[in-house]
C-alpha cells in the first residue's frame, strides 16, 4: 500500500510541476507576443501596467516616462483600438492561466506602485535578438552536435542541448525560452550558452 501511494503521488507531482511549467510558458510567451504588438506602432515601449481583475492595459513605458497611458487623451490615440484589443485579449489568456498573482510574480512582474491591483511588467526582447550591434556571421555563430549537451544556461541554469538543426538550444522540456527559475534583471528571452567554450571547434556565445 505504501509503495503504491509513493508511487501514485510521484506521478501527480509530476503532473504538478509540469503544468507549472506550462503556466510559466503561456506567461512569457503571452508577454512575447504583447511586446511585438505594442513594438509595431510603439517601437520605444519597454514596459506595461495592466489591471489584473479587470486585464485591462493601463499604461505603456519606455525608459523615460510613461508613453501611452489609457486614461489621458493626449497618449492614448498611440495605440490604435484594434490594437488595444488584441492586446489586452491576450493580457485575458495569461490572466486565466496564472489564475492567482503569484505566478505573475514568480515570471518578474511587480506591483505598480499606488495603484491597486496592478502590475507592471517588463518586455522582452525578440527572441533572437541582438543585445547591440548586428547579428554575428553564420559562421561566427555558435553550434553543436544535435542531441548532445550544450552546458547550462547562463540565466536559469537548465541544461542545455543542441536541436536537431545544431544551431540553436533547447532546455530539457524541448523550450528554447528562459522560463522559471529565471532570476528578476535578467536580459535575454531565450536561453544563452553559459560562458566561452569550444563545441565543435566554434567558440559558444549567446544562443
Amino acid at each position: 500500500m505504501t509503495a503504491n501511494k509513493a508511487f501514485w503521488t510521484e506521478y501527480f507531482d509530476n503532473a504538478y510541476e509540469a503544468a507549472a511549467q506550462k503556466r510559466r510558458e503561456v506567461i512569457d510567451r503571452g508577454l512575447l507576443l504583447i511586446a511585438h504588438v505594442i513594438r509595431e506602432e510603439l517601437p520605444t515601449a519597454t514596459a506595461i501596467t495592466i489591471h489584473r481583475t479587470t486585464a485591462q492595459l493601463a499604461a505603456v513605458h519606455d525608459t523615460e516616462s510613461t508613453i501611452w497611458r489609457a486614461d489621458d487623451e493626449a497618449t492614448r490615440s498611440k495605440l490604435r483600438g484594434p490594437t488595444v484589443v488584441d492586446i489586452e485579449e491576450t493580457i485575458l489568456d495569461i490572466l486565466y492561466f496564472a489564475r492567482t498573482a503569484h505566478p505573475l510574480l514568480a515570471a518578474d512582474w511587480k506591483h505598480a506602485k499606488g495603484q491597486a491591483d496592478a502590475y507592471r511588467a517588463e518586455l522582452p526582447k525578440a527572441p533572437g535578438s541582438e543585445e547591440q550591434g548586428t547579428a554575428p556571421a553564420a559562421t561566427d555563430r555558435p553550434h553543436g552536435t544535435p542531441g548532445k549537451g550544450a552546458g547550462n544556461c547562463a540565466q536559469c541554469k537548465r541544461l542545455l542541448i543542441w536541436d536537431g538543426s545544431g544551431k540553436r538550444v533547447n532546455d530539457e522540456w524541448g523550450e528554447y525560452l528562459c522560463c522559471d527559475p529565471r532570476p528578476g534583471g535578467t536580459r535575454s528571452a531565450v536561453h544563452v550558452l553559459t560562458a566561452p567554450d569550444t563545441t565543435d571547434g566554434q567558440p559558444a556565445a549567446q544562443s
